[in-house]
């Protein structure tokens, strides 16, 4: 079974880290074109259980057309688009004791896959 603690030695490890606090680390994921994106991974509680967060901004909210990115959200097959602030994020929840830590950088990477092709949509240029 996973724990947070598996979860932030593994990320020290294979990561450059931009936050490392007791409930949240951030990393910037960098593609071989030149872009960026960056992933936040934090855990918190639900339902009486522990949960991981994993979320990365894609554009802001005057950027996005908000009918569309409804439709585009349908389609998604990892992430959904949430809207915190002023900032459209994809996001994915789940439970820490069900996370393998074979799967954890595939989410890494699908979070940021979807936000970067988001971003590329909607925002003008690569923000975040």
């Amino acid at each position: 079974m996973t724990a947070w603690s598996d979860i932030q030695a593994h990320m020290r490890d294979k990561y450059t880290l931009e936050d490392d606090t007791s409930n949240m680390m951030s990393m910037v994921w960098s593609y071989d074109d030149g872009r960026t994106q960056k992933i936040v991974v934090r855990r918190f509680q639900a339902f009486e259980r522990e949960m991981i967060e994993f979320k990365s901004p894609f554009a802001r909210a005057g950027d996005v057309d908000t009918e569309q990115v409804l439709r585009d959200n349908a389609q998604l097959p990892l992430a959904t688009v949430a809207l915190s602030g002023a900032v459209y994020l994809a996001v994915y929840n789940m439970l820490i004791d069900h996370l393998h830590m074979d799967d954890f950088d595939l989410v890494v990477s699908r979070v940021a896959a979807v936000a970067d092709a988001l971003e590329k949509k909607y925002a003008s240029r690569d923000d975040f």
